[in-house]
């Protein structure tokens, strides 16, 4: 008995064969998709290097270290430089989470076959970058010394990073676990 399943499907070139948008599409959509099949099972997912999240006294400023993460689907988030920013003063605990974004960019002119729209655009780039997400999250317990549960952003899985506390004044990084391997599994944060 012979069982098979294909789970990839890249292009076929050939000579004297028309190639078209879908074609190059879909020869992205290959390498992407091995990729991240091959991130998730040999690196795993959540931070690989980097990532530190740390507090400037005096008040809120907080920043993010260059680093790399895969999220849970395989997509590498890089942070190529620092990320700078000012937490808001009402909260007293909140999460930090880096997340995989994408944008078209650089609109130029194109030919749209069958519209009739001749001097139609389109973006000719993606770019690929990160968001970092600050997400308030609720305490339980007499002291209010615990997160209910660390915050999960709806729609893009992010990776987070550090829960930050606030006393008096001052934020207090606490550092979250940096990474799952391919098992999936995830060790619990002491906070």
């Amino acid at each position: 008995m012979i069982i098979r399943r294909m789970n990839f499907s890249r292009t076929h070139y050939f000579s004297g064969r028309l190639l078209s948008a879908d074609d190059f599409l879909a020869e992205q959509n290959y390498l992407q998709d091995t990729q991240r099949f091959r991130n998730l099972h040999v690196h795993g997912y959540g931070v690989i290097s980097g990532l530190s999240v740390s507090v400037h006294t005096p008040g809120s400023h907080i920043s993010l270290s260059p680093g790399m993460a895969i999220d849970a689907i395989g997509r590498e988030i890089c942070v190529l430089t620092p990320i700078e920013f000012t937490l808001p003063s009402t909260k007293s605990r909140c999460q930090v989470s880096v997340r995989y974004v994408e944008a078209e960019t650089k609109p130029m002119p194109s030919t749209s076959v069958g519209t009739g729209l001749e001097e139609a655009t389109q973006n000719s780039q993606i770019e690929e970058g990160v968001e970092v997400v600050v997400t308030p999250i609720g305490t339980s317990g007499k002291r209010g010394r615990r997160p209910v549960a660390l915050a999960t952003e709806t729609g893009t899985p992010g990776v987070p990073l550090a829960v930050l506390h606030r006393k008096g004044s001052r934020w207090i990084v606490i550092a979250l676990p940096t990474r799952s391997r391919s098992t999936g599994t995830r060790k619990k944060p002491k906070l």
